[in-house]
């Protein structure tokens, strides 16, 4: 894939991000926790700022309703958040974590520092600037994404707006 460039970019970062949950997800089981790596960013997001609506949680996250109601799913499944009715308008609910879910988020916290340091390391040794690198390229896809500039290189109308399924 190295050999492909930037025609394997969202490939290889796929890849790299595949090979890191993988690892975090084999973390969790050597001690002998329930937790996967995709819910990192919700339940955090939860306990640091909750309780959220799935709507606050896709904007504070930068991900779709779809994702956020995804995860919301598997954490209610696991007993580790909960929904009440929005006080403003109980149509929406605002989740927030469970009794367990505070417990499990003291248990996982010397998890996840020790993965924060493995990362730290990690990313010293491969890309030291790669977080701030990354934080240029979200800037510049929020300035004008990889569609709109395909679309303007082949002359293809309906791709200078968002995507049906933005992230």
């Amino acid at each position: 894939m190295a050999k492909q460039g930037t025609g394997a970019f969202g490939s290889r970062l796929r890849r790299l991000v595949e090979r890191l949950d993988r690892d975090v997800h084999a973390i969790y089981r050597a001690a002998g926790e329930r937790f996967e790596p995709r819910w990192y960013a919700v339940f955090t997001a939860l306990r640091e700022h909750g309780p959220l609506t799935v709507g606050e949680l896709a904007q504070r996250l930068g991900v779709t309703h779809a994702a956020v109601s995804q995860v919301r799913t598997a954490l209610e499944r696991e007993k580790l958040i909960a929904g009440a009715p929005d006080p403003q308008d109980g149509r929406r609910q605002r989740l927030k974590l469970t009794a367990r879910g505070r417990q499990t988020a003291q248990r996982l916290e010397p998890l996840w520092a020790a993965i924060a340091a493995a990362a730290t390391q990690l990313l010293a040794e491969g890309a030291p600037g790669l977080l701030a690198e990354l934080d240029g390229l979200d800037a510049a896809l929020d300035r004008r994404g990889l569609r709109a500039r395909v679309g303007e290189t082949l002359h293809l109308d309906g791709l200078d707006g968002e995507p049906d399924d933005a992230e």
